[in-house]
C-alpha cells in the first residue's frame, strides 16, 4: 500500500528559472539511471525476493527512489518557469508546450523504458546491480553540480548524491550477508575460473591484482594450451543417421535427476 504524504523528503527551491539546466536534469528523471529507474528496479527486484530482511531494505530505498522523483520532478517545473508567452529560443521548448511540467525522457529526449530495469530473481546478482546503479546516479549528479550556479539546486543535488552514498554503502553491506549464495555460490571453484588469459600482443600488458596472486594462474597464449583450428566443413550432415530422430533419448545427458523414458513393452502374443 502507497500514501502520498504531501511534505517532501527534502525541501527544494530554486533561485531563479532556468530552462537550459532543466534540460539537463531531465537525465535524472527519465533517464537509463534516474530515480524512476531506480524505483522500478528495487520495488520489481522486492517482490520476487523471498528473504523478508532483504525484501525490506529493496522497498525502502524504492519508497525513497519515487520521493526523490517527486523532488527533481518538482525542480524540474520550478526551473522551467512560467511558459505562458515562450520565446521561440526557449532551451526546453517540449516540456513548455505540455505546460511547464517534467516528461519522462532523458536529456537528449529519448523516452523512459522498462528495458532500464534489471531484476534477475538472484539476490547476488541483483544488490550488486544496484550498487553499480547507484554509483552511475551519484557521478551524474556530481557531473550536474558542475553546469549551475544555482544554490537552491545545488543544495537538492548534493542532498541527493549523499543519498545515492548510502544506498550503494547498504548495498554493499547486504551482499556481504549474501556470500555463498545464488550465483556466488560454489564461485571460483573450477581451474577455468582461476586463470588469467591474456589475449594481448606485443609490449604494455600490466599486471595487478586482477590477473596475478588471488589463485590467478597467468597464461600467456591460450589458444597455444587450449584451441586448435575452427572446424570449418566438418558439420554433420542433414542425412546419414547423426541427426537427432523422433523418439531420440539421450543417455549420456549430464543431469542425475533426469529420468530416461521407459519403453513401453510390447503387448503380449496369444
Amino acid at each position: 500500500m502507497f500514501k502520498h504524504v504531501k511534505d517532501m523528503e527534502y525541501t527544494v527551491h530554486v533561485d531563479q528559472p532556468d530552462p537550459r539546466f532543466a534540460v539537463l536534469l531531465l537525465e535524472q528523471f527519465g533517464g537509463g539511471n534516474g530515480e524512476l529507474k531506480a524505483a522500478m528496479q528495487y520495488f520489481a527486484q522486492s517482490l520476487g525476493c523471498n528473504d523478508p530482511k532483504i525484501r525490506d531494505l529493496l522497498q525502502d530505498i524504492a519508497a525513497e527512489e519515487l520521493s526523490h522523483l517527486e523532488m527533481v520532478g518538482e525542480c524540474l517545473a520550478m526551473l522551467i518557469g512560467n511558459v505562458d508567452n515562450i520565446p521561440k529560443d526557449f532551451a526546453a521548448n517540449h516540456m513548455a508546450l505540455l505546460g511547464g511540467g517534467p516528461l519522462l525522457v532523458n536529456s537528449a529526449g529519448v523516452p523512459w523504458s522498462s528495458a532500464f530495469v534489471n531484476s534477475t530473481g538472484d539476490l547476488y546478482t541483483d544488490l550488486s546491480s544496484n550498487a553499480g546503479a547507484e554509483l552511475r546516479a551519484k557521478l551524474i549528479y556530481e557531473r550536474l553540480l558542475q553546469q549551475t550556479d544555482d544554490a537552491g539546486v545545488k543544495d537538492m543535488i548534493r542532498f541527493l548524491l549523499s543519498r545515492e552514498e548510502s544506498h550503494n554503502f547498504s548495498f554493499m553491506q547486504a551482499i556481504n550477508t549474501l556470500q555463498g549464495t545464488g550465483v556466488n555460490k560454489d564461485f571460483r571453484d573450477s581451474d577455468f575460473s582461476k586463470k588469467y588469459m591474456n589475449m594481448s600482443t606485443c609490449q604494455g600488458d600490466s599486471r595487478g591484482p586482477w590477473n596475478q596472486g588471488n589463485e590467478f594462474s597467468y597464461e600467456e597464449n591460450p589458444e597455444q594450451k587450449y584451441g586448435g583450428p575452427a572446424q570449418y566443413g566438418k558439420d554433420p550432415q542433414a542425412v546419414g543417421g547423426k541427426e537427432v530422430q523422433p523418439g531420440y533419448n539421450d543417455h549420456t545427458r549430464n543431469n542425475p535427476q533426469y529420468s530416461q523414458p521407459q519403453p513401453t513393452p510390447a503387448p503380449n502374443q496369444h
